[in-house]
């Protein structure tokens, strides 16, 4: 995020502790909480190696505070005296929605909650912190000094406790002539609100056999391992996997919304908990570039994972870079293209 340092001090004043950081990126949140000095803060992110990082980078630069995980910003008790959200362009609207939503109900009686905005004439955050809170207060756009704008709202003590007001999607997928399946989604996670092309690419090609052990591999709300599991069956299991635990609680409420049974979950960065040669077909569609180190990560954990004669599927638009290291791990693999994408399968 560009200039925090020079919008911190516009709401400096009216921040008093305890202090929740909702989200934000590693090294912004770190400057905020130098800023900060020392106050008593806590750090929410949903995703655990986004939380790993930023507590090497706080212990790098000898500051304090708790770093937390979790699904929801909301689980968290309504003790806080001031919200901050460091809202990056990078982020969805319906994602800002959602912060500001489930910030209200973390929010003291009497309490702020901060919005420090990338954009220097915001437009999203005054009205759906009106909504919110009543009113909203922003900082005036000076010429000369763009580095954002700033939002600030505060909760009235006399507010009774409102519903909790989810945002969420709906949607439907099937692959060939399988069942139609339906999946909630959040913002946050991956691919909201839709199928991915990607995910709906790789399962069209999927060898997946009854009785076999799946590894959806990266999640996100589940639908890969649904899927999938119209095919495995009762016999077979699906492990979902993924670093974000509002992907995680999303994947559950998916697979028990459709009727998946003998499935696991599992909340992990590292994925080093995984059971050597414990999978038949590892399923892998990274939700970044697939020369970046979660493809890396997803394709030298599949090799470990899989049973001998175990299927690796990955999903990418980057064969040229991401072919050679499978060959590199796996030896030898085959591709197809599908709906745009190369889909690289390899056997252990």
């Amino acid at each position: 995020m560009k200039h925090l340092l020079d919008l911190f001090p516009v709401v400096a004043d009216r921040v008093a502790p305890p202090v929740l950081v909702a989200l934000g990126p590693v090294w912004p949140v770190t400057q905020l909480v130098s800023a900060l000095k020392g106050v008593d803060t806590t750090l929410f992110q949903f995703d655990v190696h986004q939380a790993e990082r930023l507590k090497e980078k706080l212990a790098q630069e000898k500051l304090t505070a708790e770093v937390v995980v979790g699904a929801d910003l909301w689980d968290l008790p309504a003790k806080f005296q001031t919200v901050i959200y460091p809202a990056s362009m990078q982020s969805d609207y319906e994602l800002k929605l959602d912060v500001v939503e489930q910030g209200y109900h973390v929010v003291a009686p009497g309490g702020r909650f901060i919005t420090l905005s990338e954009y220097d004439r915001d437009t999203t955050f005054h009205k759906v912190q009106k909504k919110a809170f009543g009113k909203c207060s922003e900082s005036p756009f000076v010429k000369g000094q763009e580095f954002g704008t700033a939002f600030w709202s505060t909760r009235d003590p006399a507010d009774t406790v409102r519903d909790r007001r989810r945002h969420r999607m709906t949607y439907h997928a099937r692959i060939g002539d399988r069942a139609s399946m339906n999946f909630e989604s959040w913002p946050g996670t991956f691919s909201y609100g839709r199928m991915d092309d990607g995910s709906r690419a790789m399962l069209e090609v999927a060898d997946v056999r009854p009785a076999d052990k799946v590894l959806d591999m990266g999640c996100g709300a589940g639908a890969v391992g649904c899927l999938a599991w119209q095919q495995c069956g009762p016999t077979g299991r699906i492990t979902f996997v993924d670093s974000s635990a509002r992907a995680i609680k999303l994947a559950e409420l998916n697979a028990a919304a459709n009727g998946v049974t003998n499935a696991e979950f599992i909340l992990t960065a590292t994925m080093t908990d995984l059971p050597t040669g414990g999978y038949d077909v590892v399923l892998a569609n990274p939700p970044y570039f697939a020369n970046s180190e979660v493809g890396r990560l997803f394709i030298h954990t599949a090799r470990e994972v899989l049973r001998p004669g175990g299927r690796f599927y990955f999903v990418t638009k980057m064969p040229v870079q991401t072919i050679p290291e499978i060959v590199d791990i796996f030896g030898s693999v085959d591709s197809v293209e599908n709906r745009g994408y190369t889909l690289v399968m390899a056997t252990a």
